[in-house]
């Protein structure tokens, strides 16, 4: 999925592109950045902006890229780092006549349809959902008082000394900007302009969380994101559609099933991984993921060629119970790197007294080696349910799933591997935890990192399907 954020500068774009990134677990391209960078290339080298034959060059081989440090972005031209530099006063000055370049936009546009076409990814810029982008499937557009960008824009000048101490007064800003959108507006190729099918919000009188909520809600509304059931997907069977069916049923009747954080869904491989309480723990994560899920199951389990076909049909894999480390390892990489989600518990075990455990280190190690994902969750009321010591589940209850903002190892990559696996279990253990303390504060406002949480009544399967499930994963 595309989600295009275009406006004007000091309207929150690049804020508000990134929040709403990492919430969605999409990537994140600055395009600004990239014509920042060609204007402080031009600038280095002495090359007018009338010499197309130079620029064209300059373009040909332009060695820029975008390194993660962390959650921190980095921009290089070759190995310069000049993440600070394109945003001086110097290169202010020129950006938006070198963006107007049809040779600049045109080489830059490839570049940027190229990345687009590789993942799910939040672009922000000026000219993206009418242009670059006009398929888009999410399209915003962001505004603002000149007022209040030029005290955006001169909060950021005093906070990073971006003209080196040289003074500036909010006028003097105000003209610039002004200056900017003229320029920006009415230049002949793909001028600043509001994409007609785009969702204007007017950030004067909002927090970035809040212009991140209005995203997030706006995307949730228009994608209308459906139950895995519901959908006519590929490879899925109608047994796996039937029985998640059966599952929303009853969950709806006796568990009053609610979901948090649907608006983080993303394709790809991923594992999801949650608390672990209770036996209902497994169907509760299966039916709540709005696309089909994988996990694995003993063996034995397939013996019987009935029930062999049943699980088989609920993406079930089996493992041997003896079988080594290393082939459920490469069992699980294999799932991740088909593109599939899998479902598991890194504390390893069900806890006793519904306290959240110890993660273990295995997640993050697959995660490393298959360069994937990670989607926390949090499973709350399944523990009173059918908590350890209870023979059986009670018939009725709340029980509900909490998933946050995915955790990429590309965010780690360049660390080492130890590290970032140790950084990664870290971040892991600390993000169920604050969906667990958002949960016990009454599910009141957004769950951490997840800006407008998605509410779903869950309808589940039949106690027959239920007990089958069970059955599963108790064997």
């Amino acid at each position: 999925m595309i989600i295009t954020i275009d406006g004007s500068a000091g309207t929150g774009k690049s804020t508000v592109a990134k929040k709403v990134a990492e919430s969605l677990g999409y990537a994140h391209f600055d395009t600004g950045a990239m014509y920042r960078a060609v204007s402080l290339v031009l600038l280095q080298k002495n090359i007018p902006l009338d010499a197309t034959e130079e620029i064209e060059k300059v373009l040909l081989d332009f060695p820029f890229r975008v390194e993660l440090r962390g959650l921190e972005k980095r921009y290089f031209v070759a190995d310069l780092d000049v993440t600070e530099e394109i945003r001086s006063e110097k290169v202010n000055a020129i950006v938006s006549l070198v963006a107007a370049l049809p040779c600049v936009r045109k080489a830059l546009w490839r570049v940027q349809r190229a990345f687009g076409e590789t993942c799910d990814a939040v672009f922000e810029g000026r000219d993206l959902g009418t242009v670059v982008f006009p398929d888009a499937e999410i399209k915003i557009f962001l505004t603002a008082c000149p007022e209040i960008r030029a005290e955006r824009r001169l909060k950021e000048i005093k906070e990073k000394n971006l003209y080196k101490d040289k003074s500036i007064d909010k006028e003097a800003l105000i003209r610039d900007m002004l200056k900017r959108d003229t320029l920006d507006s009415t230049r002949q190729l793909a001028p600043l302009k509001r994409p007609p099918d785009a969702c204007e919000i007017d950030t004067s009188n909002l927090t970035i969380d809040q212009v991140v909520a209005k995203i997030l809600d706006y995307k949730k509304k228009k994608q209308n994101v459906k139950p895995a059931w519901f959908k006519r997907s590929k490879g899925m069977s109608l047994l796996y559609r039937f029985i998640l069916f059966l599952a929303w049923s009853f969950n709806k009747i006796f568990y009053r099933l609610k979901i948090y954080g649907l608006e983080h869904y993303f394709k790809g491989g991923a594992i999801i991984a949650s608390n672990h309480t209770s036996f209902l723990d497994p169907p509760i994560l299966s039916i709540s993921w709005p696309e089909e899920v994988h996990f694995l199951a003993r063996d034995t389990l397939f013996k019987n060629p009935l029930f062999g076909k049943f699980i088989s049909a609920l993406n079930a894999h089996p493992v041997s119970k003896d079988a080594s480390d290393t082939k459920v390892f490469k069992t699980i990489c294999a799932l991740l790197n088909e593109g599939k989600k899998v479902i598991l518990f890194p504390e390893g075990t069900r806890s006793l007294d519904n306290t959240l455990q110890e993660i273990k280190p295995g997640v993050a190690m697959l995660i490393s080696r298959t360069e994937t994902s990670i989607v926390p969750a949090y499973i709350f009321g399944a523990y009173d349910v059918w908590g350890r010591g209870r023979k059986g589940p009670k018939l009725f209850g709340k029980v509900g799933c909490i998933f946050g903002s995915a955790i990429h190892y590309k965010s780690f990559a360049h660390l080492d591997r130890k590290e970032a696996q140790k950084q990664i279990t870290e971040a892991l253990r600390s993000k169920i935890s604050a969906l667990k303390t958002w949960h016990e504060k009454g599910c009141k406002g957004t769950p951490p990192l997840n800006p407008s949480p998605q509410r779903v009544n869950l309808s589940l399967s039949s106690l027959w399907f239920l007990v089958s499930v069970v059955y599963l994963w108790l064997n």
